[in-house]
């Protein structure tokens, strides 16, 4: 599909929310516009280490891994990974927890994909970091069997069970490098059933770490997926990918600020897609750090009738569950079944949103919000605990929860003061307008 089609979304977008329209750049670096693109092409394969200088084409042929290395990648640079007989056998690029990645497309689009232009064609782009996991030991990204990994190490994260809060913000504050207007298309390779490649897939990354600007352009899995860790994001979009948008487990602790995520209507869609998914871990645990993601000025747009044109129901706006936290702030969530859906005790702040399950044709007045048949209008919904109900779709606010609300035990950065809902005001043209957007 077409870059038309994210637009067209966040056109009907500005339409129905007035608040909601678009901002602009007028410096043309900015929007990752000039093409820099050298003439050079090279196959990369297996195990890379010192230092890399990637410009032109790179083909990646079969799982390439950085180890105790600095991969850099030039602007105008495409990565193209190498068409395989399985799954298993795909193509990705692997920055390993003992690598670093400096891909800077500010001035020219940084551009992974797949040799074949189809989604889930190769696996995708991995960042491995060493910073806090909630687990009780390292973990094996998924996706990547041990035998593709032929013995380089694929964890990710440390333990952080029994360590202080100064502790755990010493082992974040850590670098895994730069990724600025970056896009990643076709990813998201499937090896089984819920084990998977997305297009971009965070393992224990730290909080020195720079993602901005970047694209997940068509994938089969999730756009973006963050195990743990406490990388910082701005300016994010998910087009059209078969799973989640947004997925945080294992105790991530970052934030994400003006984020898009877009449906396409045509598509069949093989999984249920959330905007967002979170859990603290898949067993419901009570380890700390709580997987506490804070989200502001995210716009995340379903269909007008939550299915897809192949009657494929979406799942939800946002799936916070297992024992999860979350804040959620100045956002427009609408075109999903449900709204907000919670599975168990999880709990979060919920502040100057919308949130409806239909296009609607106005902002509703105050903080009004709706989930499908729920809905009302509260006065004050700054520092409320969301509380479940029965069937999942929360239409009571209380203080009843079991797990302790820790956020302010880490240090999140200072996000962007804004005054509106969603992803773009109502006085700029929109930021997805610009070349690094497909």
């Amino acid at each position: 599909m077409k870059k038309f089609l994210l637009k067209q979304s966040l056109v009907l977008l500005s339409v129905l929310f007035a608040s909601v329209t678009m901002i602009s750049c007028s410096n043309d670096s900015e929007l990752g516009s000039v093409d820099t693109r050298a003439t050079q092409s090279i196959t990369v394969s297996g195990v890379i280490t010192g230092t890399n200088n990637w410009s032109g084409t790179v083909y990646l042929d079969g799982k390439v891994f950085l180890v105790n290395g600095t991969l850099n990648i030039a602007a105008g640079t495409t990565i193209i990974g190498k068409a395989k007989s399985t799954a298993v056998e795909s193509s990705a690029l692997i920055i390993t927890k003992t690598g670093t990645i400096n891909a800077d497309g500010t001035n020219g689009t940084i551009i992974f994909k797949g040799e074949a232009d189809t989604e889930g064609s190769w696996g995708g782009l991995v960042l491995l970091g060493t910073a806090a996991i909630n687990q009780p030991t390292a973990k094996e990204i998924e996706g990547i069997t041990p035998a593709q990994a032929a013995g380089n190490d694929i964890t990710y994260g440390t333990s952080v069970q029994g360590k202080t809060p100064a502790e755990i913000i010493a082992i974040n504050n850590v670098s895994s490098g730069t990724l600025k207007y970056v896009r990643v298309e076709n990813a998201g390779a499937s090896i089984s059933d819920a084990n998977e490649l997305n297009a971009f897939t965070f393992g224990g990354v730290g909080a020195l770490t720079t993602v901005d600007h970047c694209q997940a352009y068509h994938g089969a899995d999730d756009a973006f997926e963050f195990f743990g860790g406490a990388v910082n994001c701005t300016y994010l979009v998910a087009t059209a990918c078969d799973d989640d948008a947004f997925d945080f487990d294992f105790g991530y602790t970052g934030t994400i600020q003006f984020a898009v995520a877009t449906i396409e209507p045509s598509f069949a869609y093989s999984k249920d897609p959330n905007g967002i998914e979170c859990d603290n871990d898949g067993a419901s645990s009570l380890l700390t750090p709580f997987t506490h993601p804070v989200l502001r000025n995210l716009t995340i747009v379903g269909t007008s009738t939550g299915k897809t044109s192949a009657n494929v129901a979406l799942k939800s706006a946002a799936n916070f569950r297992r024992n999860c936290q979350f804040t959620l702030e100045n956002s427009v969530l609408y075109g999903f079944p449900k709204g907000i859906y919670f599975t168990d005790e999880s709990q979060g702040q919920l502040d100057n949103s919308v949130l409806t399950n239909n296009v609607i044709s106005s902002e509703p007045s105050g903080n009004e919000i709706v989930s499908g048949t729920n809905s009302g209008t509260f006065a004050n919904l700054t520092n409320s605990l969301v509380a479940s109900t029965a069937n999942g779709l929360f239409n009571a606010w209380g203080a009843g929860y079991k797990n302790p609300f820790d956020l302010a035990a880490f240090s999140a950065p200072a996000l962007t003061s804004t005054t509106y809902k969603g992803a773009f005001s109502s006085t700029e043209d929109t930021w997805t307008s610009a070349t690094w957007v497909r």
